[in-house]
């Protein structure tokens, strides 16, 4: 029953954002042609990489452009379903608007989480999926029905990690008051997490690669999909990812739970 009430409260959410895009469609048409753009600039980054080295740590140019595929479907995902809403959140704690969210006969979670939908973002994952594929043949790595049934499971795992820990950060508005820096945020996590892990392993003597995996494991959400698929399967960190995903999860339940009992309504 609640899964059903759920599900037709996602459909309205969904309805809404898809009449509130079309009214301003060439704002629609000017935001996707921002994104190919930026997808054809990385390319060409790439390119240029590869011209003057046989690999990047080493991935070699397949393998790389695999992880750019991977690490756009995780972001495309996220930024289509949550980076609008944690990124309001702030927004209602200082209007006082939160009061109208907690009222409603449903999770605060929930609602915080899903009534906003960025269809521009959607956009860009069939040209995700066909760099993946591109990638792939380029590597002559056969695609199969078992490798795509670990690689979707692999992308939730990363895309719920990104929700948890931005959504955690967006809530800390509730002590902060201003915390408008969830934009920023995001910027800094989309490039650290779009190069190879390893890269980041000559940094204070492999410090801040440690932290970067298995404090806020933010190189995980692209990187451990791409490397399971095109390079090796390690069982161990395979399971880490799916339990670190899950902890901050969880984690990001009780974060809310907690900042909700210092929230100060509008009217208090």
């Amino acid at each position: 029953m609640h899964l059903a009430r759920y599900g037709r409260i996602l459909l309205r959410f969904w309805k809404n954002a898809l009449i509130r895009e079309m009214s301003f469609r060439a704002h629609f048409i000017v935001q996707v042609g921002g994104e190919l753009l930026w997808i054809a600039m990385m390319l060409i980054f790439i390119k240029v990489i590869f011209r003057n080295t046989g690999n990047v740590r080493g991935w070699t140019e397949g393998q790389y452009l695999f992880l750019m595929g991977t690490h756009m479907i995780v972001t495309g995902i996220f930024e289509t379903f949550f980076f609008s809403n944690c990124w309001r959140v702030s927004h209602l704690v200082r209007t006082g608007d939160l009061d109208f969210v907690l009222v409603r006969p449903a999770s605060a979670q929930f609602l915080l989480s899903f009534e906003r939908i960025d269809y521009t973002s959607l956009t860009k994952l069939p040209v995700a999926v066909a760099l993946c594929l591109y990638a792939a043949s380029s590597e002559g790595r056969a695609i199969t029905l078992n490798h795509v049934l670990l690689f979707i499971p692999l992308i939730a795992a990363g895309v719920i990690m990104l929700y948890s820990l931005l959504f955690m950060f967006a809530v800390t508005s509730v002590w902060l008051i201003r915390q408008t820096s969830v934009n920023h945020l995001w910027f800094y996590a989309v490039n650290l997490a779009r190069y190879p892990a390893e890269i980041y392993q000559r940094f204070a003597g492999g410090a801040l690669w440690f932290g970067l995996v298995f404090v806020v494991p933010i190189l995980l959400v692209a990187n451990l999909p791409a490397n399971v698929m095109m390079r090796t399967f390690e069982p161990t960190m395979v399971a880490y990812f799916f339990g670190a995903s899950l902890v901050l999860l969880v984690l990001s339940t009780f974060v809310l739970r907690l900042a909700l009992r210092s929230y100060r309504s509008a009217s208090s």
